[in-house]
């Protein structure tokens, strides 16, 4: 009986340990793709309050772009993907409640030019867009899709994350033009 009992004892901590590690990491996962509220992820970011750093990259035309471009206008700035299922269902939101808001968007994408052009034509947007470098990105600590930035008329963040709804793009408008 003694051996049964430690054999079973063994055999279930072996079980459970696993079973914890997974439920952590389904509950973060969730807070990243459902709610949008994975403090991981939110915390990432420049922090709210801060001026954005200078960085600069290339438009799809090919011209240098700098984010002290941002100076003297509201603007939400949008990190997405092509291949991200979220950024395409925002995309049209993006652009029209920026528009509603007086507000600058600016969609930066992870992706090569090519691949970022067909994106954008079959999307039909026709607003500025950016290519995310990988070194971009780092320096705005960018991790992830889609993730915005709320960039008010002095060049300071007013607002950042993770946006998947439309209502929070309407936060996001409505902090960006807060100085």
């Amino acid at each position: 009986m003694n051996t049964i009992f430690w054999i079973s004892y063994i055999s279930l901590w072996i079980l459970v340990v696993p079973l914890v590690i997974l439920n952590l990491v389904l509950f973060r996962q969730l807070g990243i793709m459902v709610m949008g509220t994975a403090r991981g992820v939110n915390q990432s970011g420049i922090p709210v309050g801060k001026k954005i750093p200078r960085a600069t990259t290339t438009t799809l035309q090919g011209a240098e772009w700098s984010t002290s471009e941002l100076i003297g206008t509201p603007s939400i700035m949008l990190f997405g993907s092509p291949t991200c299922k979220e950024c395409a269902d925002i995309l049209p939101d993006f652009r029209r409640i920026a528009r509603m808001n007086n507000v600058k968007p600016i969609l930066l994408l992870f992706s090569s030019v090519d691949l970022a052009s067909d994106y954008v034509r079959k999307m039909a947007y026709d607003d500025e867009v950016l290519i995310a470098s990988s070194e971009f990105a780092n320096h705005l600590d960018v991790q992830v899709t889609p993730y915005a930035y709320a960039v008010d008329l002095n060049g300071v963040i007013r607002h950042k994350g993770l946006v998947n709804s439309r209502e929070q793009l309407e936060a996001y408008a409505i902090a960006s033009r807060a100085s």
